[in-house]
């Protein structure tokens, strides 16, 4: 919920609104009118409630003008425009789903020691901050104080310390930055205290490199904002999972990193997880804010006026995929080639890469699920984070059959499930829906888990309960499409689960063509894995079970797993597998032995 969406909700309720505040106004010729922010009477201000200029108002006797119905609250309530959403929010009714309903983490909360002071007038840190162009005025708005020759940049939200970040003033011998921050400390940005003491109604915000980047434009009248870990990518931007709803407060961001290598990387990271519609680019003529300032530079609106959005990637020369070609040929050490399954040998011709759609088929209770799970649990082991969406069973029954195949026991003791549950808290999140589900919120649940937690494997089960027409075949068409545009767009995986037709026994594995609903499921999907259950006849009583090769002497086999379609390779090939119901995990058959008779 941005400012600009919140406003426009409240537009289509302006009158009502009005009302709400200023109870002693009135109607009159689509404007409401009343003395005053107080609501005394009179006609000295009035704001717009009919038309294209709902929300805008004046108070003619003291000049006050008004952008919009939360300027009006703002200024009504006596409150910063955080504060002001969420009231207004609570008084619609409004819940925000984009928020996580996941407990949030806890962290350290910093011991400040009693080194720790004020700065010093004339003392070394003080005279260095000076030397950077920083008023005393700046230095109070952020509360920066000293420890030594340490300068001792403090956290503070809502007047709570939340971390503090330590910069010895002089550098290591090879020019290194002497840095450190509090052990267990929330990753958080710095520089909330200034920006809600100077700039509280702010619907904009300058995110920076450094601290003193951030002091610089604030001095300059800017509201600013510093990354707690520099530029970089991966770890260095966690701070975005514990700010995301924090920065619902602006419409845009103005990135104004360092201009090098990782200032350029942390840029994108940003904007890929935040949202390109909300954040742009600003380019200054030197490395950084407070370099631009030593230059004499101070009037840093222009550069936002300047700033760009991302800019578009579609046409490139061949050259710039150079390293990547390279890479598909000889991967460096250590690089990401693609998840494996659990299972060995097939792991040798079969990889989950990122940028796919992987399709997952066979009939009603084939095993496919649990399968998927399996694939799940060796994915959370190596290091990979999920979101399952298992819509054909409650979580609590997803997550006991994951921990019964992470464990290996079919009883785990309490103990093994509460670490078993614990390991799991930042490595699987559970889209907690058990009924059909809409598309557009399945795609928004997953953009949000993207953007917020940088999750990149999915798991849908099933196509039949993501609210698609079976018999439309536009429909399903779009929404794989939509899902592709997706991966394609995240570098994300998703593992998707379609039914199969029934045919005219369950004894006969079946195959792409016999994957339910249109042709483009799996003409579009990157890869498509069947699953087939060799089963018990039970009209019989006699075993259907098959060897997997005649000729030679193998174990009989509880599924069949037939890579159907592997769009990047062109590999197809079958894994034949046991399966052991107290762990319910499969593994290869080839590697148990013959089961007795």
């Amino acid at each position: 919920m941005t400012p600009a969406l919140l406003s426009s909700i409240l537009n289509r309720n302006a009158e009502r609104i009005c009302q709400h505040l200023l109870p002693n106004g009135r109607r009159k010729t689509g404007e409401w009118v009343c003395g005053d922010l107080s609501g005394k009477p009179g006609e000295s201000l009035k704001i717009v409630i009919d038309g294209d200029k709902t929300g805008v108002g004046s108070d003619f006797a003291t000049g006050q003008r008004f952008g919009d119905l939360l300027d009006v609250w703002c200024a009504v309530q006596g409150v910063g425009l955080s504060e002001a959403m969420e009231q207004a929010c609570s008084y619609l009714g409004i819940v925000d789903d984009a928020k996580s309903s996941r407990p949030t983490k806890s962290y350290a909360k910093p011991n400040r020691p009693t080194t720790v002071k004020r700065l010093t007038p004339g003392g070394k840190v003080y005279h260095y901050l000076k030397l950077r162009g920083l008023t005393d005025a700046c230095l109070e708005d952020f509360r920066i104080a000293e420890e030594g020759d340490w300068m001792v940049f403090p956290s503070l939200r809502n007047g709570e310390l939340v971390n503090i970040k330590y910069i010895h003033i002089d550098r290591t011998i090879d020019g290194k930055k002497q840095v450190r921050q509090e052990k267990g400390a929330e990753p958080c940005l710095f520089g909330w205290q200034a920006l809600d003491l100077r700039f509280p109604t702010t619907r904009f915000v300058c995110l920076t490199e450094g601290q003193i980047d951030a002091a610089t434009l604030h001095q300059c009248g800017l509201p600013a904002l510093s990354v707690p870990n520099g530029g970089g990518g991966g770890g260095k931007q966690d701070w975005i999972e514990t700010e995301y709803d924090r920065l619902s407060r602006f419409d845009t961001l103005y990135l104004c990193l360092d201009n090098d290598e990782a200032g350029q990387q942390a840029t994108k990271e940003i904007i890929h997880r935040i949202g390109p519609e909300r954040c742009r680019i600003v380019t200054l003529p030197y490395k950084d804010a407070n370099e631009c300032f030593s230059k004499g530079i101070n009037n840093f609106q222009r550069y936002l006026l300047s700033s760009k959005v991302l800019d578009p990637e579609e046409l490139k020369p061949a050259d710039t995929f150079l390293d990547a070609v390279m890479d598909k040929f000889y991967p460096t050490p250590g690089s990401y080639i693609g998840m494996k399954p659990p299972f060995p040998k097939l792991s040798n011709h079969l990889l989950f890469r990122k940028q796919e759609l992987i399709l997952w088929t066979g009939m009603t209770s084939s095993g496919k699920s649990l399968i998927l799970n399996q694939v799940m649990v060796k994915g959370l082991v190596d290091g990979e984070k999920f979101v399952c969406a298992s819509m054909e069973m409650p979580s609590k029954v997803t997550l006991w059959r994951m921990m019964r195949q992470l464990t290996g026991e079919e009883f785990p003791s309490k103990e093994q499930v509460h670490n078993g549950m614990k390991w799991l808290q930042d490595k699987l999140w559970m889209i907690d829906i058990l009924k059909t589900a809409n598309p557009d919120k399945i795609l928004s649940l997953f953009q949000y888990a993207y953007r917020r937690y940088g999750i990149t494997n999915f798991i849908l089960d099933s196509l039949l309960k993501c609210g698609v027409p079976e018999k439309d075949i536009d429909a399903q068409k779009n929404f794989i499409n939509q899902l592709i545009d997706f991966v394609n767009i995240t570098a994300s995986t998703i593992h998707l689960v379609a039914h199969m037709r029934k045919g005219e026994d369950m004894y006969t594995p079946g195959g792409l063509a016999d994957v339910r609903g249109a042709a483009a499921i799996t003409d579009l999907a990157h890869t498509v894995i069947s699953v087939w259950r060799n089963r018990n006849d039970n009209e019989t009583q006699t075993y259907k079970k098959k060897k997997v090769n005649p000729d030679n002497p193998t174990p009989e086999y509880d599924a069949l797993l037939k890579v159907e379609k592997q769009r990047e390779t062109g590999w197809e090939g079958k894994a034949y597998l046991i399966f052991d119901p107290g762990s319910l995990q499969f593994r290869e058959a080839s590697s148990i032995p013959t089961k007795p008779p």
